[in-house]
């Protein structure tokens, strides 16, 4: 039987081996007791989630997080057996779903605490407790403590494994933001003791704004993503999106190319089409406004993305052959390059990545 692979020439590479050495570099980085938390969510930011679980094992991490329920189930299914935290928010009756599965709830609320405290009138449950410190999506608000620690106390069989929260902006060295939020939280969490607390995020990791003791929760850092905005922290790119070129043809100069004319040769032109769109996740607006490697250097994305196809000008790359590679993410072209193109970060980049682009890992 055909895999996708063999069917469609457009795919992403993902080294196994250079997500394993991120992990042992932020391991490195962390404190005396501290512990990663390798966060999967969104299928590992698009990278698989279940391939890259195997990768993480319990002398280096100490949770898998996700966001969602269905995420962490998916693991489980897999034979992922290290212990998992769901960050999302659960309805009440999904919380013995979890529990029944062995895995985690991240308490997000007033609400989502009374559901927990009532399934826990009939059996044992460990959560871990998020606290705003700041942010304003989720965690309990300084004013709901008092009520949070009245439903913990008539709950006996609930137990608070770790508090927690979620900068805003530790990406930015040059906001004060972070300190307030860690000064927030220090005041909150001495109402609520446990034995763990977990602050820090990919940016704030690798900034080293990590307390001896306290967990850190990783994600896209471990996929050789910038994590800061300011100076550089990027471990080793695990993704690598490449297609074929799958048709060539010679141009005169002033031929339009692609949906709305957007482009017209202004030279005899080498033009390249490529079997990837925006359904693939080549966002729209790289229209006109990228480029693609072609035996090692720039082919610029000319005319509009199309759903299914790109097609780029390869005149100054006149040994570009029918069925060269075309690298999208990879090398000298980055997420970063794609994200600030597009006006986006790229955590979204990766995970506009779609599942009918095949993962391939190596």
């Amino acid at each position: 039987m055909s895999t996708a692979l063999d069917l469609r020439p457009t795919w992403a590479e993902i080294d196994l081996d250079a997500f394993s050495r991120n992990v042992d570099a932020v391991v490195r980085r962390l404190p005396r007791g501290s512990r990663l938390i390798a966060v999967l969510k969104a299928d590992a930011y698009g990278h698989g989630a279940v391939e890259v679980a195997k990768r993480c094992d319990a002398g280096r991490v100490a949770m898998i997080a996700t966001a969602l329920l269905e995420e962490a189930l998916e693991l489980r299914d897999a034979g992922i057996e290290l212990p998992m935290l769901v960050l999302g928010p659960l309805k009440e009756s999904h919380i013995s779903i979890a529990l029944d599965r062995r895995v985690t709830i991240g308490v997000i609320g007033l609400e989502e605490l009374e559901s927990v405290c009532r399934v826990a009138r009939d059996r044992d449950v460990a959560i871990h407790l998020k606290l705003d410190s700041g942010m304003g999506r989720m965690g309990l608000t300084e004013g709901e403590l008092p009520r949070a620690v009245e439903l913990i106390r008539s709950a006996p069989r609930l137990r608070i494994e770790a508090v927690y929260t979620h900068f805003a902006n530790a990406s930015d060295p040059r906001d004060p933001f972070t300190q307030t939020q860690i000064e927030k939280f220090r005041q909150m969490s001495a109402m609520i003791p446990a034995p763990l607390h977990h602050l820090a995020n990919s940016a704030a990791t690798m900034r080293g704004i990590i307390e001896p003791g306290d967990s850190v929760r990783v994600g896209v850092a471990l996929f050789g993503a910038e994590a800061l905005d300011v100076g550089s922290s990027r471990l080793e790119p695990v993704l690598r999106w490449r297609t074929e070129i799958m048709r060539l043809k010679e141009l005169p100069a002033g031929h339009a190319i692609g949906y709305g004319t957007t482009f017209r040769t202004k030279r005899p032109s080498r033009i390249a089409t490529l079997p990837v769109g925006y359904a693939d996740g080549y966002d729209r607006q790289l229209s006109n406004n990228a480029d693609v490697l072609v035996r090692g250097r720039r082919a610029p994305v000319v005319g509009r993305v199309s759903m299914d196809l790109v097609t780029i000008d390869v005149t100054d790359i006149p040994d570009a052959r029918f069925g060269d590679e075309g690298i999208l993410i990879g090398g000298e072209i980055t997420a970063e390059e794609l994200a600030k193109r597009t006006g986006t970060i790229p955590y979204e980049v990766f995970c506009r990545i779609s599942r009918r682009v095949p993962r391939v890992y190596r």
